[in-house]
């Protein structure tokens, strides 16, 4: 029987968006929209292969996760470079993968990224196709830092190696092939949480502040009680309470959730902050953090495009063999980017 239910869940995935909306009747509803057909479908498989008990233990959750992207991410484009390197952390060397379309040449632009996945889970592997993707379409080098996880690494960890990060890619810009004048910041989730407070970082720091800050469904407020996290805190994907279990995992003993460099949301000055492209979906708890930040830093005058999926769930970016969503979002951040240079 469970076999022939994952059956139908593929089934129904893998249809046309129009006849995949057929069977998937009386989808939800949130704040005038209805949530993709594709979507709604997708969840339902993420919450079969997560079932139905308690909260997996950190083991479960991070091999529930690459089985996700190994099997709904459409795999990413040959490229002319993807090399594993090392760059500083936090605490001393820590792995990075490079992404480039490029060989040889003049300095390319570049993106430092930070991969999602609730502060405890994701690595280089399960965003290796979403890196190589915005190499291939943007024309940049894409440089992906494997970060450390908590619960092992707690709170600073991972925000401190995204910081020591950023700078060591500055520094071996030459070495790396890339323009230091035009390196960027991006991430996904938990990974753009870390890419808006290195931008919030550098600034307050009197630089070198990205060029461009790019967060895609981005963690910004630690508190986890927006409007949006309590409507849907039911959502696929991410529900609340798993959203608060990777938080107090990643907090450990740390509970300031006021503080800027854990809920950047929350910082007190917006302005001097890069140019930022932010994307969020209807149905994704997170949609009002995103949204919030995006206000915030239209209100303090920095150039944002804001992009709104209204269909859409959370990690629909990665879910690309299934959503087509997630490819054009990937693509017309592609665009935005070549756009700035």
């Amino acid at each position: 029987m469970a076999k022939i239910t994952l059956i139908i869940k593929l089934m129904r995935i893998y249809l046309p968006e129009w006849l995949a909306g057929w069977v998937t009747p009386n989808r939800e509803r949130y704040r005038g929209a209805k949530i993709g057909a594709k979507a709604v479908a997708v969840g339902r498989l993420a919450n079969y292969i997560r079932g139905t008990g308690p909260m997996p233990t950190v083991a479960e959750s991070r091999v529930q996760m690459a089985k996700m992207a190994g099997m709904l991410d459409r795999k990413g484009p040959a490229l002319a470079r993807v090399e594993d390197i090392e760059v500083a952390g936090g605490s001393g060397p820590i792995r990075a993968r490079l992404f480039s379309d490029h060989t040889g040449g003049p300095a390319r632009p570049a993106m430092v990224y930070f991969h999602g996945g609730g502060f405890v889970q994701g690595d280089l592997d399960t965003h290796h196709d979403l890196c190589a993707k915005l190499a291939k379409w943007w024309g940049g080098v894409v440089i992906a830092i494997d970060y450390r996880l908590a619960p092992e690494h707690p709170y600073p960890a991972g925000v401190d190696d995204s910081v020591a990060a950023y700078l060591d890619v500055v520094r071996r810009a030459a070495e790396l092939g890339v323009d230091p004048a035009f390196i960027g910041v991006g991430g996904d989730s938990a990974g753009g949480c870390f890419a808006a407070v290195v931008a919030q970082q550098m600034r307050n720091a009197g630089g070198p502040v990205p060029r461009f800050q790019v967060l895609i469904y981005p963690v910004t407020d630690g508190h986890i009680n927006s409007t949006s996290v309590n409507d849907l805190k039911d959502a696929y994907i991410l529900p609340k309470a798993r959203m608060v279990w990777y938080r107090d995992m990643y907090a450990g003993e740390f509970r300031d959730f006021d503080d800027a460099k854990f809920s950047p949301l929350l910082a007190d000055d917006f302005t001097g902050l890069p140019d930022s492209y932010i994307v969020t979906g209807g149905f994704d708890p997170l949609v009002d953090d995103g949204a919030g930040y995006a206000q915030k830093l239209q209100d303090a005058g920095v150039p944002v495009k804001y992009r709104h999926f209204a269909g859409q769930v959370h990690a629909f970016v990665n879910l690309t063999k299934v959503v087509p969503d997630g490819t054009l979002a990937l693509r017309e951040i592609a665009t935005w980017l070549r756009g700035l240079s």
